[in-house]
């Protein structure tokens, strides 16, 4: 396998060399802004590698994606951040390409390629003229199964892991201090631990472990292949069982933790570099298909987010006691969180602040949602979900999501059937069921003088 995919990489980098189109200029198209239908091409491999084409020949352009079902939520104690520096090091080259290959060969089509690990997926990607699909096709072939790991490259990949998790955690104070209240939000699950790991982990980590985690996880029936644009779905058909085909399927053995339900509040004090304090608030919520999600994502907008929710009219505008806030729930293929936010005008009246908070969701649960308050949040909510999906890009990215996550590529239409079905009464069940304080943790971020 290693020795077919090297041949057809060599003899495909010298038509991207030689004969490389750049990518065509933006043009408008004509016409009203419209909403394509969840259209899409479908096979399966024998060794389990699910692939999804959505055309769209507009624009003489591709996109090409491949997902891996791993991510944080997957990482044993000891090697947090694990998934995300393996990421790092998919790029550190493969027995046929060497580092920087693939960053260069993609830059020469005139395309672009990328990669992000999330709590419970990672994907890569390239952005390429729809003629060079195939070269995009063989270069992930390639690194799904002939990862080459330098120790001195790998090293420094480390290190700038590490500096990145300085940056971007240890240096920020929001972050910074997110991870400590998480930390004591979850006691088992691999959700105590943010994305990036912790750094102690980070620095124990070696070749070994990296290679153990990558045997393990990347595989074609761990995987969904998603492509998107000016292609061909039975040329797409072809060119994965040609490059993907002779991968053998594996058992996933994955990590299963479960956390335990919580009884009572938590609370945890942070000392940050800050000038005003912050309050932090997280609460545990069901997996991102539950049905109950639509119900807590218009909760949290009517209660926080919308520019007429109670927090917002009573706290900021009225009371002038929080300078900013906001909250979003974390959607996974396990039970999740959701996420609350605020920053009250001054650290005297941090308590004050919390207790408003619970003061608007208890009378929101007593005195009920207005009328007015559901068609505005349904609306902007449908709107909302609409927009995010105006590509067909955007459109596979939200199916690639949902298969990998739930193996489900019919859930965006099942969430605005939700939507559309949504009732004041869900949304007050979905408060009293999950937004109770025996469900949540407090952290209050402080400054340190």
């Amino acid at each position: 396998m290693k020795k077919v995919i090297y041949i057809l990489l060599i003899s495909l980098i010298v038509l991207a060399l030689t004969g490389c189109a750049g990518l065509a200029k933006k043009q408008d198209v004509k016409g009203k802004l419209f909403v394509p239908k969840v259209n899409y091409s479908y096979f399966k491999l024998n060794n389990g590698l699910q692939v999804y084409v959505f055309e769209d020949h507009q624009l003489p352009l591709a996109k090409f994606a491949v997902w891996y079902k791993v991510g944080s939520i997957d990482e044993p104690q000891g090697l947090s951040g694990i998934s995300h520096l393996l990421e790092h090091t998919m790029f550190l080259g493969t027995e046929s390409l060497p580092k920087d290959e693939v960053h260069e060969l993609i830059k020469s089509t005139g395309g672009i390629n990328n990669a992000g690990t999330y709590y419970d997926y990672t994907m890569y990607y390239e952005e390429i003229p729809s003629t060079k699909l195939e070269l995009a096709m063989a270069i992930e072939a390639d690194r799904m199964g002939n990862l080459k790991i330098d120790p001195q490259e790998f090293k420094r990949e480390k290190e700038v892991v590490m500096q990145e998790r300085r940056k971007r955690v240890e240096n920020t104070t929001f972050n910074s201090a997110l991870e400590k209240i998480q930390a004591k939000a979850f006691k088992e699950s691999s959700l105590h631990h943010q994305i990036i790991g912790w750094m102690k982990d980070l620095k124990n980590i070696n070749t070994n472990d990296v290679r153990r985690y990558y045997n393990q996880y990347y595989a074609p029936n761990n995987a969904v292949m998603v492509v998107s644009g000016d292609v061909d779905p039975q040329r797409v058909h072809k060119l994965a069982k040609k490059y993907y085909g002779d991968y053998q399927s594996k058992e996933i053995d994955r990590l299963n933790i479960k956390e335990p339900k919580q009884t009572k509040e938590r609370f945890i004090k942070v000392k940050e570099n800050t000038k005003l304090p912050i309050i932090g608030m997280i609460y545990k919520i069901p997996k991102g298909n539950h049905p109950d999600m639509i119900a807590i994502e218009a909760l949290l907008d009517i209660w926080i987010n919308n520019s007429t929710s109670r927090v917002k009219s009573e706290l900021k505008k009225k009371k002038n006691m929080i300078l900013r806030v906001g909250a979003f729930p974390v959607e996974l293929r396990k039970p999740g969180f959701a996420l609350i936010y605020t920053m009250p005008m001054k650290k005297e009246i941090i308590d004050q602040v919390k207790n408003a908070f619970d003061e608007e969701l208890k009378k929101l649960i007593n005195e009920g949602i207005t009328d007015e308050e559901l068609k505005i949040v349904k609306k902007a909510a449908l709107k909302k979900t609409i927009f995010n999906q105006k590509k067909t890009s955007e459109i596979a990215h939200t199916v690639a999501k949902s298969v990998i996550r739930y193996n489900d590529p019919k859930l965006y239409q099942k969430k605005i059937k939700r939507l559309k079905n949504l009732t004041k009464d869900d949304i007050i069940v979905a408060a009293k069921e999950y937004f109770t304080k025996n469900n949540r943790t407090v952290g209050y971020i402080v400054p340190k003088k």
